[in-house]
């Protein structure tokens, strides 16, 4: 067997020997020892021995880029929920409540005017007026013709307010359509998920509050008509009474009054 070698370690006092591990001491300085004559070498000869030139990492180099990086990262991010918000602002309503008021409308026109109503929609209106409610009696005197003319008035008054309820009855058709476009718009108050859907929805409800608007001015020119020819057919009677009593009284007031005897000798007396 070979001889064991002792290792002796010097101890700094008095020069007395202390054994150690010499091999874990030389194991430490021989890489170093060669680290610092291949750093000490010429290009060429570290290129001869294999090694080629030393990379030299910046470790703060590293560091700055990988916070470039994570900043870039950021901000890609950023812009995918941008570009993700502006897509979601662009959707659109899906089911807008849209109606078309025009047959109504034009239905009550003609319910107005039917027959011989005296109707704001009649292009002759005026001319009409005037010639059922002359407001008096033509000339100042009563003729024959004046029964025909109450009897035409009041029949068209009564076709003027006959006409007033059936558009009255029209409009109503509209209540059902009105109420189910309400609830719809109430539901699709919870789903709105874009600016783009709530403008529309906003815009839906401006159309449908314009067309109950005008659906209610309709109804109240129908309602105006009929007021005033149901009020003008009560004036016009007022004239064409006080017109006729005047044609009756004048007959009357040229006529010379006899005054008759009535003492009792004149007239007599039955006991």
């Amino acid at each position: 067997m070979p001889a064991q070698v002792k290792h002796v370690k010097w101890s700094s006092k008095g020069g007395t020997r202390r054994r150690g591990s010499w091999r874990s001491r030389w194991t430490r300085v021989v890489p170093a020892v060669a680290a610092c004559a291949l750093l000490a070498m010429p290009g060429e000869a570290r290129a001869q021995f294999g090694f080629g030139a030393l990379p030299v990492v910046d470790a703060g180099a590293i560091a700055q880029l990988v916070t470039q990086l994570s900043r870039q990262m950021q901000q890609i991010s950023i812009a995918r929920d941008q570009l993700r918000t502006q897509l979601d602002n662009m959707r659109k309503l899906s089911n807008p409540n849209w109606r078309t008021i025009n047959g109504t409308v034009s239905q009550i026109d003609v319910l107005t005017r039917q027959g011989q109503a005296i109707s704001y929609s009649l292009a002759s209106l005026d001319a009409e007026f005037r010639r059922t409610f002359p407001g008096a009696v033509a000339g100042g005197r009563l003729t024959p013709a004046l029964a025909v003319q109450l009897r035409q008035q009041d029949q068209r008054t009564l076709a003027t307010l006959r006409g007033l309820l059936n558009a009255a009855q029209e409009t109503s058709r509209q209540f059902t359509t009105g109420t189910a476009r309400l609830a719809a718009m109430k539901g699709q108050v919870g789903s709105i998920r874009s600016a783009q859907q709530a403008a529309e929805l906003n815009g839906v409800i401006g159309i449908h509050t314009a067309e109950e608007v005008t659906l209610l001015r309709q109804q109240l020119a129908a309602q105006a008509s009929a007021q005033a020819v149901l009020q003008a057919n009560q004036v016009n009677r007022d004239l064409q009474g006080a017109a006729v009593a005047r044609d009756l009284w004048l007959p009357g007031g040229a006529t010379t009054v006899r005054r008759k005897d009535m003492r009792v000798e004149t007239v007599g007396f039955q006991p």
